[in-house]
Formats: C-alpha cells, sequence, structure tokens
C-alpha cells in the first residue's frame, strides 16, 4: 500500500471517529461511552477492531500511536495545557482529541488534574 492510500484510509478513519463523536450524549456519558468502546474495540490488537479490517485497523492503530506522541510531546514542551489547546495544536476537534487524551489516560501516560462542569451557552 503506498503513502497516497494510507493518507486516504487515514482520513476516512478520522471522518469516522467523528461521526462517532458527534453521536455521543454530554460530557459524562460521552467519557463513559469512549472508555467502554476503548476496552472493547481497542484494547486488544488492532485486528479486533469490530470496525475496520486487520489492515485498516493497523493503519488506525498506527496513526493513533503517531498523534499521542505528538500530544505527549506538546504536553511535556508547555507543562500543561488544556483540551482546546492539544486540538488546535493538532488541528483536530476538541472531540478528536478528547479521545486521544482519554486513551493516553487509560495507558496512564497523562493525567487529569482538574474536571468541571462547563457553563451552557458559552
Amino acid at each position: 500500500m503506498n503513502r497516497e492510500d494510507r493518507t486516504m484510509n487515514m482520513g476516512a478513519m478520522q471522518d469516522m471517529m467523528k461521526d462517532m463523536m458527534k453521536n455521543m450524549g454530554g460530557m459524562p456519558d460521552m467519557c463513559a461511552k469512549m472508555m467502554q468502546q476503548m476496552a472493547g474495540a481497542f484494547s486488544g490488537s488492532s485486528n479486533t477492531a469490530p470496525f475496520a479490517t486487520p489492515e485498516i485497523g493497523g493503519l488506525f492503530e498506527e496513526w493513533s500511536r503517531t498523534v499521542e506522541e505528538e500530544i505527549l510531546a506538546f504536553i511535556k514542551e508547555k507543562g500543561k495545557t488544556s483540551l482546546p489547546d492539544i486540538a488546535a495544536k493538532l488541528k483536530l476537534s476538541e472531540e478528536s482529541a478528547l479521545f486521544f487524551i482519554v486513551r493516553l489516560a487509560r495507558e496512564r501516560k497523562v493525567t487529569f488534574g482538574e474536571i468541571r462542569v462547563e457553563p451552557q451557552g458559552v
């Protein structure tokens, strides 16, 4: 598979992840659903991802690790940061950035310092 094919597959995978994130409920529900999905779809090998062929699952995992490395490097550079800053730096939606941050937290590579309720309508 050439680089152009992988880029096209990554774009399709990113679109699918965005759609999945849009379909989730409020923040507590979103976190709970993501944890359930990661426990099922992403905790094993990429070959067991229910939404993909083994090839696409492997490409997704490869791309995911690259994104996670970029997030970790950014956090190390800043000392501490926020979800909007990470999303902006990586040119991802906040929902997509949150997906990767939760994965990193499950692996105990990052921790959350503060969890609060955001004001509605802001």
